[in-house]
């Protein structure tokens, strides 16, 4: 079992937009694969904070009016985090946004991953610093790291789901795609936290409200 204090490079010192600045590869659209971890910049045209709902019957009247809205109480226009497989991959990007996953449940998240992936380790060149095996290939390998979903990764955290967390992006959405090899996933379980591009509710009133969401499962 891989243990936090063998891999963690970043103890709280760099957020995941430093991260991205310092460590992350830009890639064009077409080499998002499943399996790793991006960083996105999604179109926003039209896009209006206050149309963040407060509760679900502010949603619910939103959308019986026909008012542009979202179905949960943050926007976040930098997500970053795990790609995940499902059968339109190619054309839409289901990703986990760590970013707005409290600190202690992203870090118990991200092991999650690490462990269920550690046969794969090895073959992809993990925590080294020789060239780390590209998505695509690890892709047409069959790899099991490949092929994780996140109910896989769920039950490490016991009745708190991971779906508020989960967004879809169609791939002519995103913008500055950026890769965080898997030699450098010892700088995510312990990032700072970042707000960067994370609009919230009124009443949440910050990133903080949103963790504490999550924590009283109050989520909707």
């Amino acid at each position: 079992m891989i243990l936090l204090e063998d891999i963690s490079t970043n103890r709280f010192e760099r957020n995941f937009n430093q991260i991205i600045e310092e460590s992350g590869i830009r890639i064009p659209r077409n080499e998002i694969f499943p399996g790793n971890y991006y960083s996105f910049e999604i179109e926003s045209t039209n896009f209006n904070p206050d149309r963040i709902p407060n509760t679900k019957e502010e949603y619910d009247y939103m959308v019986e009016k026909g008012y542009p809205t979202v179905n949960r109480q943050y926007v976040d226009l930098n997500p970053f985090g795990p790609v995940f497989y499902h059968e339109n991959w190619n054309n839409v990007v289901l990703q986990l946004n760590l970013k707005v996953l409290p600190p202690k449940l992203r870090s118990a998240v991200v092991m999650s991953h690490i462990n269920i992936a550690e046969s794969d380790l090895g073959r992809i060149n993990a925590f080294n610093d020789d060239e780390t095996m590209k998505p695509y290939e690890m892709f047409k390998e069959g790899l099991r790291i490949c092929a994780v979903k996140p109910s896989i990764l769920e039950p490490i955290l016991g009745e708190i789901k991971l779906g508020y967390a989960i967004n879809a992006y169609k791939k002519e959405r995103i913008n500055n795609p950026r890769l965080l090899e898997w030699d450098k996933i010892g700088e995510i379980p312990q990032a700072s936290i970042d707000s960067r591009g994370v609009f919230v509710s009124r009443n949440l009133i910050n990133i903080g409200g949103l963790f504490e969401q999550f924590l009283d499962l109050k989520q909707y």
